[in-house]
């Protein structure tokens, strides 16, 4: 006997639509090769491998509608190996209509139909064969398969099992009479109006109802093709009566002046069971007791001509003084009264408030008519941090605050750095990039877990939050180090396997197909996958709007105000774009190690320019340059090498990372300490931004960070930035010499073991090893 071949692919989990059908001219039979049916039975009978007879469980009654006058089924039961002699069975004609009649026993059956001789074959999609997975009536008509099944009937029994002020938990038993293969899920209306629509678990919780309200509830079945059966008996519910609604959300300081500092808050998650209408603002000095803590005003959460809540809250504390710094908490109240009011005006919208009120706001106890306090945020009263943009013209210079083994500092490192923010500030450095922010697997944090949980191996959530306080006061921009390309699960899923995601919470679904752990359920990456980690697929909606509600929240909520992406070769640039876009195109660089200046330049076309990259074309050319002591590679036709002298605004040039800085495959360390030095003294005085790395600055010792302060000073007092005018005077063995226009002077520069200078008129503003920088004009 001939048997197709099994389809590849995963099977379908139910058996109601599987494809269409070919035309018999066009599709031919995908078949085994031609054995005897005494050899094939040795080599695949079930009973001779088991020595159990296979088990029929159940008939399938098959309707099939053809043009054939007389067509076969060719099938095998689904448990055996063993397909029926060509050209298989055949179709009786139905006593009435179009199809053709066959009935098969056993739980599930492969197959293809044929025109009984067989020369014509009707098959799935892709050449494919059919299949049926359970006992059943179905028809087979154009190629799809349908179950036929009586019509749904409406669940028994619905209760409520659990009643609050804001939550009420149905349960019901399944419909009398039905076949639990049958039933695809339940819908739950409430009101008359669908609030839910699920799978087969028969339980299920309304939340953010009112207090002290009657609702009424049916539940009705979907059986496995979507038909929807008659609601039960509608249950009628009574909310308990309302409590303390819970901590206002998202409390930050949107803004901050010498004279005043400006909050912004959300409504509660919870509400208790009655509407929020206004909320207390409490203030205390920094480190003081909560309990001396002050309510110093009351906002109104409502629209009281319209009734409808406020989304979004604000408040501005005018009664400061420049440099104070205040704690600050919010919490919700349901219904304020009189002594709340702080004005005329006030006390007379109050009265508004009360006179329609509802009777859920009514019943609300006394004691339970003001929730908790929300998490504290910090403000001062000093001007705000002004962010970075791309292709600004400030003088910015970026320094890598961390290394590959700071999350081992016993002191914590979040703490190291921010002991450092005032001689950082001296030294003109105006954006800071911190290590990847969240929880995480590794020490270092590039292989993160939890999105929002902020404890890591280089501090504490409250940690980050007052370093990041302090660069704001500084003047600092604190640069995002974003990692989504990858993430790693919390938890194991049923089978076993780690793909149960936390805070926020994905499962398999979020992995690429194609990903090496082959525990994947989306579709296919994007870009380059990698072995240490789940990659994560960003054609998901899912992914796509939580990694932009996170990167949100952290320039949003914790303070960063500009983003590093961590290897985006793994995943599309159009999703970069996507993501910087959204939360307001900040400025944005993105790690693509590439030595090739073209292939960087189509990166940054493919995400529209919103993202620069690490200029690793000037990296290597700077490193041979000085090693060699011939600088002609850094001229290229009167331009500098690099994507610095093609798109200086997206360049961000470096001496060394945390990855250079211990990877033999860029062949070691940029070099000794005079090395180093003229490297950063060729890009501290040139166009692009550069970023020095926190060894070069720390750990080299005081010569070093001394000549590194006077170069981003000088930097700083002629106003040199990303797009400054370089005009190269040499470039050749021995000498490299530039003259570069800042916004307030220009400065010359001269680095190799041959002598130059720009002439009279010029001051030293700073030197080392076989360099020197002079300038004209500066403040």
């Amino acid at each position: 006997a001939r048997g197709p071949t099994p389809r590849t692919g995963s099977r379908p989990a139910a058996p109601k639509v599987l494809g269409q059908r070919f035309h018999p001219a066009m599709a031919s039979p995908a078949v085994a090769p031609m054995q005897s049916r005494a050899a094939l039975t040795r080599k695949s009978s079930h009973s001779l491998l088991t020595g159990v007879e296979p088990e029929v469980d159940g008939l399938i009654s098959l309707n099939y509608y053809s043009g054939w006058t007389k067509p076969c089924i060719h099938y095998r039961v689904l448990g055996t190996e063993v397909w029926t002699d060509l050209p298989g069975l055949s179709f009786t004609k139905a006593e009435s209509g179009e199809a053709f009649h066959a009935q098969i026993a056993g739980k599930g059956i492969e197959f293809v139909c044929n025109d009984g001789v067989p020369s014509g074959w009707d098959k799935a999609p892709g050449n494919q064969n059919y299949f049926i997975d359970r006992p059943g009536k179905y028809t087979l008509r154009n190629g799809r398969i349908e179950q036929q099944l009586n019509p749904p009937k409406a669940p028994a029994l619905v209760v409520a099992t659990e009643v609050g002020s804001t939550t009420v938990c149905l349960s019901w038993n399944p419909p009398d009479g039905m076949d639990e293969a049958e039933i695809g899920g339940y819908q739950v209306y409430r009101d008359g109006a669908s609030v839910y629509k699920g799978d087969k678990v028969r339980t299920w919780v309304d939340k953010g109802l009112k207090g002290n309200v009657e609702y009424s509830y049916e539940v009705s079945t979907l059986n496995i093709q979507g038909v929807e059966s008659p609601k039960c008996l509608a249950t009628v519910v009574k909310t308990n009566v309302p409590g303390k609604p819970g901590p206002p959300a998202w409390l930050k300081v949107s803004a901050t002046a010498p004279d005043h500092i400006e909050l912004t808050w959300k409504p509660p998650f919870d509400l208790g069971g009655a509407s929020v209408t206004a909320y207390n603002v409490w203030r205390a000095m920094p480190d003081a007791h909560p309990a001396t803590a002050e309510c110093v005003a009351t906002i109104i959460g409502r629209d009281v001509q319209t009734g409808q809540d406020k989304d979004i809250l604000e408040w501005k504390d005018t009664a400061v003084k420049q440099g104070e710094t205040f704690v600050y908490q919010i919490s919700a109240v349901h219904l304020p009264d009189s002594t709340m009011a702080r004005s005329i005006s006030q006390a007379q919208l109050v009265e508004e408030l009360r006179r329609k009120a509802s009777n859920s706001l009514l019943s609300v106890d006394e004691g339970e008519n003001e929730g908790p306090r929300c998490e504290s945020t910090v403000g001062k009263a000093q001007a705000m941090l002004k962010a970075p943009r791309m292709g600004d013209t400030e003088p910015h210079i970026l320094l890598q605050a961390f290394n590959w083994d700071s999350c081992y500092n016993k002191n914590g490192w979040y703490n190291v750095v921010k002991s450092c923010v005032p001689e950082l500030k001296e030294a003109c450095i105006d954006m800071l990039w911190l290590p990847p922010p969240s929880q995480c697997v590794d020490d270092r944090g590039y292989l993160p877990g939890q999105w929002y949980n902020l404890n890591s191996k280089y501090g504490s959530d409250k940690e980050l939050r007052e370093l990041i306080s302090e660069l704001h006061g500084a003047g600092i921009s604190p640069v995002a180090d974003i990692v989504i390309n990858h993430r790693c699960a919390s938890e194991k899923d049923g089978q076993g396997k780690w793909t149960s995601f936390k805070n926020p919470d994905w499962e398999r679904w979020a992995i690429c197909r194609d990903d090496p752990s082959g525990d994947g359920g989306g579709a296919q990456s994007t870009g380059q996958n990698i072995e240490y980690a789940p990659d994560i697929d960003h054609t998901n909606k899912k992914v796509q709007e939580d990694s932009k509600a996170y990167m949100k929240w952290l320039m949003e909520d914790v303070g960063f105000r500009a983003i590093r992406l961590d290897f985006v070769l793994g995943y599309g640039a159009w999703f970069q774009e996507q993501y910087v876009r959204a939360v307001g195109t900040p400025y944005a660089v993105a790690e693509y190690w590439h030595g090739d200046v073209q292939v960087l330049r189509n990166y940054i076309n493919a995400t529209k320019g919103v993202t620069a990259v690490y200029d690793f074309p000037v990296y290597y050319t700077l490193k041979n340059a000085i090693h060699s002591n011939d600088f002609s590679g850094l001229n290229c036709g009167g331009r500098l090498p690099g994507v610095m002298g093609c798109d200086p605004v997206r360049s961000v040039t470096f001496v060394e990372n945390h990855d250079t800085s211990h990877l033999e495959v860029v062949g070691g360390k940029f070099g000794d300490n005079n090395q180093v030095c003229r490297a950063y003294a060729f890009l501290l005085t040139h166009s692009g931004i550069p970023s020095i790395f926190w060894s070069d600055w720390s750990d080299r010792g005081g010569e070093v960070k001394k000549q590194l302060k006077a170069l981003c000073q000088v930097r700083k007092s002629i106003g040199v930035h990303c797009t400054s005018r370089v005009n190269i005077a040499a470039s050749q063995g021995g000498l490299y010499a530039a003259y570069v226009d800042g916004k307030h002077g220009t400065i010359a520069f001269k680095m190799g073991t041959n002598d130059w200078s720009p002439g009279g008129g010029w001051t030293v503003k700073a030197s080392g090893h076989e360099y020197c920088v002079w300038t004209k004009g500066g403040k």
